[in-house]
């Protein structure tokens, strides 16, 4: 498991399982020991987490981290059952003295913990942003699929140079080509993430046309048999910008063709290279996507006439 899938993915156990609300209750009892405290508040929060508990077990990617803290005897029918009668409004030495309660106690607080750090030493702070927020600070993260825990460096470096100058090409038609692109996150594992730098207008527009190309290729399936497809080309925006810029007397023609050609083929080149933004191939219908571009492997999507 990559260092950003990781931390994104405890990000959710956390919350899912209401760690940090159950972690602050007990402190908050701690905090003054001698005094009675209503423990009592934990038991709907720990409702809400063995519910959620029940979901994030069944896959993977959660299971995965779940398991390896022993988290199923915390969420056994009988523990959770004997759990309900201690938290209830008592002084703190009638929770800290008892084992389950303080087992607990230290599975949620080893969660809230783990992420913390995880943040602090792992990832950084612009790579733990969302969508949204990464996309305005110039950043796409992208993941090539793969089959073992990396690829053969010839075809890295086919990967690097097919983006840099799909990236170098966009900036120009934004006027963005002083900001250099830089490679911010490569992550192998699985799957290998790359997270790339570039100027905000470069980035949105390189998300924009692998999106627009994906929603294309999805909806219309008989992409796969017809490789020279002008309908496609013709769709993207940028290919609208690139003209707008012709007509305006920004660039000649001949850069014009010049720029669409280079779009639509280390478009090309890397999504038959198994490329594509993390966003698309993670938060739709990820085991479509992965065989879906597993099936496009080489082909040529958008090999229309100039």
């Amino acid at each position: 498991m990559q260092k950003i899938d990781f931390v994104k993915n405890l990000d959710t156990i956390v919350e899912k399982l209401q760690s940090k609300a159950i972690v602050e209750t007990f402190q908050k009892g701690f905090a003054q020991p001698n005094q009675n405290y209503t423990y009592g508040l934990i038991n709907p929060l720990l409702f809400k987490s063995k519910s959620n508990f029940d979901q994030l077990i069944t896959e993977e990617k959660y299971s995965v981290i779940l398991e390896s803290l022993n988290s199923k005897s915390i969420y056994e029918e009988q523990n959770l059952s004997r759990l309900t009668t201690i938290f209830r409004t008592a002084q703190a030495n009638s929770v800290i003295l008892n084992a389950h309660s303080v087992d607990l106690y230290n599975f949620h607080n080893s969660l809230v913990a783990t992420l913390k750090l995880s943040k602090e030493v792992l990832i950084s702070k612009d790579l733990d942003a969302g969508f949204e927020e990464s996309i305005e600070n110039g950043i796409v993260i992208f993941q090539i699929l793969i089959e073992t825990e990396g690829l053969e460096t010839e075809k890295y470096i086919k990967i690097f140079t097919a983006f840099n100058e799909l990236i170098t090409t966009i900036s120009k038609i934004f006027n963005e080509s002083e900001e250099k692109s830089e490679i911010i996150l490569l992550d192998s594992g699985s799957d290998t993430n790359v997270g790339i730098k570039a100027g905000i207008e470069t980035a949105k527009s390189l998300f924009l046309i692998f999106k627009e190309i994906w929603d294309y290729v999805t909806s219309y399936k008989h992409y796969k048999e017809s490789k020279k497809n002008n309908a496609l080309l013709e769709s993207l925006s940028i290919r609208a910008e690139i003209q707008k810029k012709v007509d305006d007397g920004i660039i000649t023609k001949e850069e014009g063709l010049e720029y669409t050609h280079m779009v639509k083929t280390r478009t090309d080149d890397l999504i038959g290279m198994k490329v594509l933004p993390k966003k698309i191939v993670t938060e739709t219908n990820q085991v479509e996507n992965k065989k879906l571009l597993t099936e496009f492997e080489g082909l040529k999507l958008i090999s229309g006439k100039e």
